[in-house]
């Protein structure tokens, strides 16, 4: 089972940052995320869990959700498991950044495409049938991400419009082959490689209740590898559905549906694709 990156971090500007509550202090965070894909097909659980601290002022617009947050990350597919560590500060309301340091163990599951498969070079076919089950192999590694956000909103009457950009540069090692395919990026990288990503998004949110928005529009994902010079994109539409404290201690609640268009791929350009998914933050509350 190929899995992809899927845009989680970017469907995150469609739901609420947890409520730091106007007392201030250190509280308890969870941000948890299931994505299914198809072309590839793949699955991913993301289960985020942290202590946030408020900073600023939050009656002042600048400040709205401004924060630092520390913690634990455990991305799980059939096929692979990263778990590692996150600091993440956003001293702005429209600019957020995380540095991120993660382990990688992979294991083959008998699939076409589904393992760790050592490869001659960048050029190689990754196309599934040359990518057997009974040959893929495991491997583990680990991962450095420096990534920055840009986020805000435009009022627009009675609807809004979501403005969201995010850079991040990954540092990648898995494995001892001079090359691998990448599952969680979907493409070719070298055993030690450095993957730069660009995800934009454009929303229009129109508000069904006070606690409930419909948000729709389009995404551009873009995925460079400066040592090869492959480029990787696609663009598509998006529509959310977004519950605000839909609990007690459910802070957001999202229910997405992603279609795609490869627009540039190693081996599904031109084609289509489609995710879905749902995401959960959960507020636990002052710790002190």
């Amino acid at each position: 089972m190929r899995t992809a990156t899927f845009l989680g971090a970017l469907l995150s500007l469609a739901l609420p940052e947890p409520a730091a509550a106007q007392d201030g202090g250190l509280r308890g965070v969870i941000h948890e995320r299931l994505v299914l894909l198809l072309n590839p097909m793949g699955a991913e659980h993301e289960l985020r869990a942290g202590v946030r601290a408020r900073l600023g002022d939050p009656d002042a617009l600048l400040f709205t959700g401004a924060h630092a947050e520390a913690g634990g990350v455990s991305q799980v597919s059939p096929v692979y498991a990263i778990h590692g560590g996150y600091l993440q500060v956003s001293p702005l309301a429209f600019l957020v950044l995380r540095a991120e340091m993660t382990g990688t163990l992979m294991w083959p599951i008998g699939m076409d495409g589904a393992g760790y498969y050592p490869l001659g070079g960048y050029g190689a076919d990754v196309r599934s049938e040359q990518l057997p089950g009974h040959a893929g192999e495991g491997a583990g590694g680990w991962n450095l991400t420096l990534a920055a956000t840009l986020k805000g909103l435009v009022p627009l009457g009675p609807a809004r419009l979501l403005i969201w950009n995010q850079t991040q540069l990954s540092h990648v090692t898995l494995g001892e082959a001079s090359h691998f395919y990448s599952l969680k990026h979907d493409l070719i990288l070298a055993g030690r490689d450095w993957v730069l990503e660009n995800d934009a998004l454009l929303l229009a949110e129109v508000s069904l209740s006070e606690s409930v928005a419909l948000r729709f529009g389009a995404y551009d994902n873009l995925r460079h590898v400066p040592a090869s010079g492959y480029v990787g994109h696609q663009v598509g539409p998006i529509v959310m559905l977004a519950f605000e404290r839909p609990a007690d201690a459910v802070t957001s609640l999202g229910l997405f549906v992603r279609g795609g268009w490869y627009t540039h791929h190693v081996v599904r350009r031109d084609e289509v694709t489609t995710l879905g998914g749902v995401q959960v933050t959960y507020d636990l509350g002052r710790l002190r």
